[in-house]
């Protein structure tokens, strides 16, 4: 095994998992105890990417008393220091230090790394130049380069000045877009809006959109940088009264729904403050009638007080409205609602009844869907199904939708508008969502005006999160051979749950791994002969293909492979 040549790949973070997956398995089905130490680190990384410090810590420990002082020993010190206690760190820090002149070159850059991270995090000022113990040569690499301006941005962070963080920041992102890092990418976003929001809301809530791009896009649903950067565009959206904040609440909820105990108990224990909102955020989208309650009575009240608006000029019954704020009525119908928020103009605040938001959500569908349907008739009923497939991959929307019917309806008679409900409806807007432009410049220089919203001027725009997942589900339909689109279809809603769980994931992780480059030959995954037939039958490119199967690990692997086996091939 080519170390120098693993350690360009690692410099790639924890996006380039699969591509370790694959090294492990070749590597155990070559050697495995010659290959042992290798296969070690690269399963310390992956538990420290897991968040399982506990267990990467035991391996590290039993590791470094049998390796010989040098590469791989310097590693395994290297993710040590970035898992030791505060009262241990220095100490691990010297260690690695002593060891840097022993190293190879190709070694240095990810050691600096680490280095000038834990020293200027853990050291004070008088000390720093002290303990420079490296040519700025090793400064240079992009990884490396990209993790020391985010560390200068934390700084002039502490300094506040909050102009040049932003702009370190922006520069660390633009860099690992190129390599591309994901998790450093999501960490230089996040940061800039975490440290904005007190500062600086409306510049802090403009970040929350490429944050949730490229959240959506690069990364699976229970990866710990999902649940942190969603509950920082949590924040920063509720300080601006921002209406995606209900669909971020949505979205964090569906997530942590999919976690077994013990994930879920980790994220619960570290994001309390929105687990504790999440409630007060999150609704669905049926009909049903509302409860009339004493937050939502006092609120239509005072609004109505408020404007001196007539009774006899809100289109509701005067009984009915009377009975409704008399409490005589334990009830109030989605369309007797909607009448008095149509008469009553008022500012939306995260104190707004949650219900009143919900009928001002489905009139925005319900607009917006005029328009859309139209458009969608005038498609070809092939591309039809093609579009709403991939818009139903993206949304969390599944087990509301019933999409085997939906699709026959349109290949007998054609979608009926009238039969489609919120949630068809929402699903078809979202094809004709297009991606904004993501420019930085905008906010390095301009200064972010505050938006008030009233219920005469509210959008519920697509969430960017479903942008990005869009994103990669159009690359693999782009490939998926046509002809045989209505049998992958059938199959796939044949399938149980969390089969189809597997196979979305696979098909997000297609469209992830498209495009990426600079892989060394010897670890480039190869097609597994057990998903060759399937690649070649939809004709899926075998590079984003092979990836996307590397991702999968253990009894998830073997799942999948069962699944392509029995029903795809």
């Amino acid at each position: 095994m080519n170390l120098r040549s693993l350690i360009e790949i690692v410099n790639k973070g924890q996006f380039i998992r699969p591509i370790l997956n694959y090294v492990v398995h070749y590597l155990e089905s070559d050697r495995s105890d010659k290959n042992k130490n290798i296969v070690n680190y690269i399963n310390v990384l992956k538990l420290k990417w897991d968040v399982q410090y506990d267990e990467a810590l035991e391996i590290i420990d039993e590791e470094i008393k049998g390796l010989k002082k040098g590469g791989l020993h310097c590693l395994m010190i290297g993710i040590l220091v970035n898992l030791s206690k505060n009262e241990e760190i220095k100490e691990v820090f010297n260690q690695l230090k002593e060891e840097f002149a022993t190293l190879p070159k190709y070694l240095r850059g990810i050691v600096v790394e680490k280095l000038k991270n834990v020293r200027e995090l853990n050291f004070e000022e008088k000390d720093l130049q002290t303990i420079r113990i490296w040519s700025e040569s090793y400064e240079n690499t992009l990884t490396t380069k990209s993790f020391i301006l985010l560390s200068k941005a934390r700084g002039k962070k502490n300094e506040e000045q909050y102009n040049e963080t932003v702009s370190l920041n922006v520069e660390a992102f633009k860099i690992l877009k190129t390599i591309p890092h994901p998790s450093g990418m999501v960490q230089a976003l996040n940061n800039s809006s975490w440290w904005l929001k007190d500062i600086n809301k409306e510049k802090a809530l403009a970040f929350t959109f490429p944050l949730g791009f490229y959240l959506g896009y690069y990364f699976h649903d229970d990866n710990f940088n999902v649940f942190n950067s969603l509950d920082t565009t949590f924040q920063v959206q509720k300080n601006n009264n921002d209406p995606l904040v209900y669909e971020t609440s949505f979205i964090f909820s569906r997530c942590l729904s999919q976690l077994n105990k013990s994930e879920s108990e980790l994220i619960k224990n570290t994001f309390k403050d929105i687990i504790n909102q999440l409630k007060y955020f999150v609704f669905n989208l049926d009909n049903n009638q509302h409860r009339s309650t004493p937050k939502l009575r006092d609120f239509i009240r005072k609004e109505i007080g408020k404007e001196k608006i007539p009774i006899d000029s809100i289109n509701v019954s005067e009984r009915t409205l009377k009975e409704f704020l008399s409490a005589k009525t334990k009830y109030i119908q989605p369309n007797t609602l909607r009448n008095i928020i149509d008469a009553l103009e008022f500012e939306i605040n995260t104190s707004t009844p949650l219900c009143i938001i919900k009928e001002l959500k489905k009139k925005d569908i319900d607009k917006k869907f005029k328009v859309n349907f139209e458009n969608f008739k005038n498609l070809p009923k092939e591309r039809q199904i093609s579009e709403l497939f991939t818009s139903y991959l993206v949304h969390y929307y599944k087990e509301e939708i019933d999409l085997k019917k939906i699709i026959k309806d349109i290949k007998d008679t054609g979608l009926i508008k009238e039969r489609c409900d919120y949630y068809t409806k929402e699903l078809i807007n979202s094809i004709f969502e297009r991606n904004p432009k993501i420019d930085f410049n905008p906010l390095l220089t301009n200064v972010q005006e505050p938006k008030i919203y009233t219920n005469k001027n509210i959008t519920f725009n697509e969430h960017p999160f479903y942008l990005g997942k869009k994103e990669v589900v159009k690359m693999f339909m782009k490939d998926l051979n046509k002809k045989n689109l209505k049998e992958f279809i059938e199959n796939y809603l044949g399938l149980d749950t969390r089969q189809k769980k597997t196979i979305e994931k696979f098909i997000m992780n297609y469209g992830r791994y498209y495009d990426l480059k600079d892989i060394p030959k010897e670890f480039t995954p190869k097609v597994p002969k057990e998903i060759d037939p399937f690649v070649k039958k939809y004709t899926l490119k075998r590079k984003p293909s092979a990836l996307s199967f590397y991702v999968f690990e253990g009894e998830e692997r073997e799942e999948f492979i069962q699944i392509i086996g029995n029903l795809f091939s």
